[in-house]
């Protein structure tokens, strides 16, 4: 299960209710495009050392590690009618994992191999906008399945948001919420989730942030883009059919990462409806661990850490914001 995907699914509906504020903006500056329906991303991953160890914190395995990753992740509505509606989205993972295994460390020697997995995700989401005490409050409930080729399904889980909208100006937009993961793999079953947009008066800077999943500092009109910098939590996980000794064996098992991306990007709007991204920095793993599909996170097989630099290069299809004259 990719969190931050399902999290972004949840936040189209905020930000359709919100950005409706930005029609009566004077601001001059192109307002950067909310609505990502489709995104095609390739990351590339630097070498980063790495010791594999079971829960006991015996040793398996150690060396370097390198490789790529490839993505396309949508969200379509499917239908509406007042206050209710449905999404349905789709996350296709691709890796290529590079491990240089060290084999003998008096000569320091290692062992090439080269991995590869697919994944396939697919979700539907359904969201209700009501009112708490004079507020804007919206209710979203997820559907996540999670296959190898879509039809080979390894896990079904869910996700619950409620989200209280605190504020939507033309220039603020904030958001208060709770979160709760229907997966017993999950590191933190309940996550707080707090939303806050915000563009600085007189300035080109405006702050984007859901926290605990990013916090992006952008400023507009540099070479006619957006330039920005900040961190990502994003949580990913892979299917493959090992145990902790890295042993074939029946049953279902994922890897799940936790993994903290610190960058520098710049994004480039082509027309009006293809958003051009490139993206640099910093990856840092919280936790990897080897997990029994369905088992809870702290009954893991193997766990590891890694750290490397990593590039990134994304294609969206968006929609323009409320605003937008090109």
């Amino acid at each position: 299960m990719k969190i931050p995907l399902f999290l972004l699914v949840a936040q189209l509906s905020i930000s359709a209710k919100a950005q409706d504020t930005l029609k009566y903006s004077t601001q001059t500056a192109i307002p950067y495009p909310a609505f990502k329906r489709l995104t095609i991303q390739q990351d590339y991953f630097g070498n980063s050392d790495y010791k594999i160890s079971n829960k006991g914190g015996e040793l398996q395995e150690q060396g370097e590690v390198s490789g790529s990753r490839f993505k396309i992740n949508g969200a379509i509505p499917i239908y509406k009618k007042n206050r209710f509606s449905l999404i349905a989205g789709v996350l296709y993972t691709r890796q290529s994992i590079n491990h240089y295994k060290k084999v003998d460390d008096m000569n320091n020697q290692y062992q090439k191999t080269e991995t590869k997995y697919s994944d396939f995700d697919a979700l539907l989401s359904a969201t209700y906008i009501g009112k708490l005490w004079n507020k804007v409050l919206i209710t979203n409930g997820t559907v996540i399945i999670g296959s190898t080729n879509f039809f080979g399904i390894k896990k079904i889980n869910g996700l619950v948001t409620s989200t209280l909208m605190i504020k939507a100006s033309a220039s603020t937009i904030s958001t208060l919420g709770l979160s709760l993961v229907l997966d017993k793999s999950s590191l933190v079953p309940v996550i707080p989730v707090y939303s806050y947009w915000h563009k600085f008066s007189g300035s080109d800077w405006e702050i984007d942030a859901i926290l605990p999943q990013k916090l992006i500092f952008r400023r507009s009109g540099v070479l006619n883009g957006w330039l920005s910098a900040g961190a990502e939590l994003r949580n990913d996980s892979f299917f493959l059919k090992l145990d902790g000794d890295g042993v074939n064996r029946s049953g279902n098992y994922e890897w799940i990462s936790n993994e903290i991306f610190s960058n520098i990007g710049y994004e480039y709007l082509l027309g009006k409806n293809f958003l051009l991204g490139i993206k640099g920095g910093f990856r840092n793993t919280l936790t990897t661990r080897l997990i029994r599909v369905n088992d809870k996170y702290d009954d893991y097989r193997a766990k590891t850490k890694i750290a490397s630099t990593f590039f990134n290069m994304s294609l969206s299809f968006v929609l323009p914001s409320p605003g937008s004259r090109r």
